[in-house]
């Protein structure tokens, strides 16, 4: 453990699991993971160094690794965050992927001893890995096989005791589903596919317990940062640092955004009885926790009257999750206690598209509200992200609801269903969507993770489903369009790569487009939609300090975008490096980097040395914003010689800028009224885009015909191996 072997920040220790010969050895994480920092960058050089990147992804070859950074455990705010790295087994090129989980697990992980665990080969029978410090065993799991997520975390912390932290994979991973994840605490998940990696080595799950501690080289000073990070710093979920309610102490209010907390905004199901966020000043340490009501955010103020408390992660101030009693979904015979924070709990409406009324031959809405007017969103949310969450189903950013959406209301799921499954068309209980009860999203992921027809095809993932329904090629599907170009509401598709966009030109112009194009599954980035859709006015706060810290011309206001400047490539590039460093150090990107203050004393200016002073600290070497950028940066480079490598050996493609950046023609053909860089649009202009290409590519130091790095700049961050192979494969 650190505090044994004297490491400050690392734990030091990886430990390796083959499930196939049971042998579990340990190695050191040092000095050959640093230059990689940790997290993703550690589990990135295991992948490359030792599993060929035409592996089958859910083959007896293929590995996983979960990893954590040298701040998580460390006392740093928002640090309770664990990166598993594997290789895709449901997007374009079956690349480098990563899931990135919260919880409380990734301390314990820590507090164990180690930064990361490989696992390799494939058990014979359901196992799961147990953890006590040093003493690590593979278990017998077929107690748990079969099991919800919640069952099974329930009785594997009952079975090894409550300090135990427990994650494990639901029916969806264990019958090999892509769209599968692993669950953690009570809503914490990790997805990416990683269930069906670990249902393929037959591990149902990981319980962990850690008595261990981190060596910090400067404790006072980590508590002294911290301090000064929750009291003048952090906002709400996603670092909104203006709220969006009338404080006595504020001198701005925010449009709609996450920092819901203020006087009359309620927990009314609180364990004592309603509590009252109240006001949350800056410069405050102790209100920090109330700030987020994330149910008002997304249901309205009907959320209170279920709201029980806010949860989070560990050495995390925001609490991002709220936890809900729904007492309505007990008429249902479905649970009642319901937590998540995002996608899962906000978009089960898509499950229930209008239909026709079978007397009328009208459209009707498949829904109804409940308890309240307009709560279907939230109870129908409820059953669905408990349902997910339990299934242990990954939505893919709300790709899997979409695209069911899409299939259903355009006429190719029918047609589909009558081709590929003849009759399974009327055993489908319709008349749960069309009267809108939450069984039928229940039902719906029941399907999914069994694998039962129709319903298991959209458990593929969005590009392995179009490439067998035909939703790629306007010639072979009813609608008569290629699914990923789609212009429609429902369309997320930010390329043909089989993932959406995570916040692309919709909040964040041509950077986000960027930026959500450079990975194999969605962009997770948060770096400039925490302040660019933060609410906080744009001349006022917004504007005024990104000019102090990057200059002018670096960002533009909501829906009156400018054309590229090389600014923005710069912008862009920080945002993308920066995502390495916090899923590498292991840091909340919801959260970091700290740009917009709260305090009106700072004139709203942040801090986006933080991180590097937290290192510093932490490790008791120097550690600067340029170290963190030049780190994350030979990660970044990294993530594209393994994409590269991916599309040559599983694709044949030697280009990546035409085979894996090729934006979707919906970016620039929706809004028809508008032409691009009109005010009040966020379509993009072909031209404008082909530009910030080349502009990008050369920041970066790729090739502007492919989009593959160059072997100067490879070398440049000592990765002359991957120029090898880059040469080998003829692709430079």
């Amino acid at each position: 453990m650190s505090v044994k072997n004297g490491i400050n920040g690392w734990a030091g220790t990886i430990l390796r699991i083959n499930l196939t010969t049971g042998a579990i050895t340990k190695e050191d994480t040092l000095p050959k993971y640093k230059p990689y920092i940790g997290g993703m960058g550690l589990g990135y050089k295991v992948i490359w160094d030792e599993v060929p990147l035409d592996t089958d992804p859910l083959g007896p070859d293929a590995k996983c690794v979960f990893a954590v950074g040298p701040l998580t455990a460390s006392g740093v705010p928002c640090s309770g965050r664990m990166n598993i790295t594997l290789l895709s087994c449901w997007s374009k090129g079956y690349s480098i992927v990563d899931a990135h989980m919260g919880g409380h697990i990734a301390h314990a992980f820590k507090y164990a001893g180690y930064d990361a665990m490989i696992l390799e080969g494939q058990s014979d029978k359901p196992v799961y890995i147990k953890i006590e410090d040093e003493k690590v065993t593979i278990e017998d799991a077929a107690h748990l096989w079969g099991k919800g997520t919640f069952e099974a975390n329930a009785t594997l912390a009952k079975d090894n005791g409550p300090e135990f932290d427990v994650a494990t994979i639901g029916p969806a991973g264990e019958n090999l589903v892509p769209m599968s994840n692993i669950m953690t605490s009570f809503g914490n998940s990790g997805g990416a596919g990683i269930g069906a990696l670990l249902g393929s080595k037959k591990v149902k799950g990981i319980a962990v317990r850690g008595t261990g501690a981190v060596k910090i080289a400067r404790p006072v000073e980590v508590r002294e940062l911290s301090n000064y990070m929750i009291r003048d710093l952090v906002g709400g979920n996603n670092n909104h640092t203006v709220p969006c309610h009338a404080q006595s102490w504020s001198e701005y209010v925010a449009t709609n955004n996450r920092w819901q907390g203020a006087p009359g905004i309620t927990w009314d199901k609180a364990s004592k009885g309603p509590i009252d966020m109240g006001e949350q000043p800056s410069g405050q340490i102790n209100v920090a926790a109330l700030r987020c009501n994330k149910g008002v955010f997304d249901f309205g103020e009907t959320a209170e009257k279920y709201t029980v408390k806010q949860g989070g992660c560990s050495s995390c101030p925001v609490r991002c999750y709220t936890e809900y009693e729904m007492d309505p979904l007990a008429e249902y015979d479905l649970p009642t206690h319901v937590s998540n924070t995002c996608m899962p709990i906000i978009k089960m409406l898509e499950w229930y598209p209008d239909h026709v009324d079978a007397t009328t031959g009208e459209k009707v809405k498949s829904t109804h509200s409940f308890a309240d007017d307009g709560d279907a969103k939230m109870i129908l949310g409820g059953a669905g992200s408990r349902a997910a969450d339990d299934y242990g189903v990954w939505c893919n950013y709300g790709n899997l609801y979409e695209d069911f959406n899409m299939a259903y209301t355009t006429g190719v799921l029918k047609d589909v269903a009558d081709r590929l499954y003849p009759g399974e068309w009327e055993t489908i209980p319709w008349d749960l969507m069309e009267s809108g009860d939450p069984r039928w999203v229940v039902e719906c992921y029941r399907r999914i993770s069994t694998g039962e027809g129709l319903f298991a095809d959209l458990g593929l993932g969005t590009y392995r489903l179009y490439e067998k329904w035909g939703m790629d090629d306007p010639a072979k599907n009813v609608a008569g369009v290629s699914f990923y170009d789609f212009v429609n509401a429902k369309n997320f598709n930010i390329g043909h790569n089989g993932y959406p966009r995570h916040h692309g030109p919709e909040n964040c112009w041509q950077a986000g487009t960027l930026y959500s194009m450079m990975y194999n599954r969605d962009c997770m980035i948060h770096h400039l939609i925490n302040f660019c859709s933060s609410g906080a006015p744009y001349n006022e706060i917004i504007k005024p300090v990104l000019e102090y810290f990057f200059g002018e011309g670096w960002t533009d206001a909501q829906k009156k975008y400018t054309p590229i400047n090389a600014n923005k490539i710069k912008l862009a590039k920080w945002a993308f490096i920066g995502k390495q460093w916090h899923d590498s150090a292991t840091l909340c990107n919801w959260m970091y980097p700290m740009t917009i203050s709260t305090a009106k004393k700072r004139n709203y200016i942040g801090d986006l040395d933080l991180d590097g002073k937290y290192m510093t600290a932490v490790t008791g070497e120097d550690y600067t914003r340029e170290d963190q950028e030049r780190d994350s940066e030979r990660i970044s480079q990294l993530l594209r010689v393994m994409t590269a490598v991916s599309f040559k050996l599983n694709l044949g493609s030697t280009n990546l800028r035409k085979d894996h950046d090729k934006v979707s023609e919906w970016v620039f053909d929706k809004e028809p009224n508008f032409k691009a860089f009109e005010e009040g649009t966020v379509k993009l202009d072909r031209e404008d885009w082909e530009k910030s290409l080349d502009m990008w590519y050369e920041a970066m130091g790729w090739d502007k015909e492919t989009g593959i790095p160059t072997r100067a700049t490879l070398e440049k961050f000592d990765l002359g191996d991957c120029a090898d192979k880059l040469e080998e494969l003829g692709l430079i």
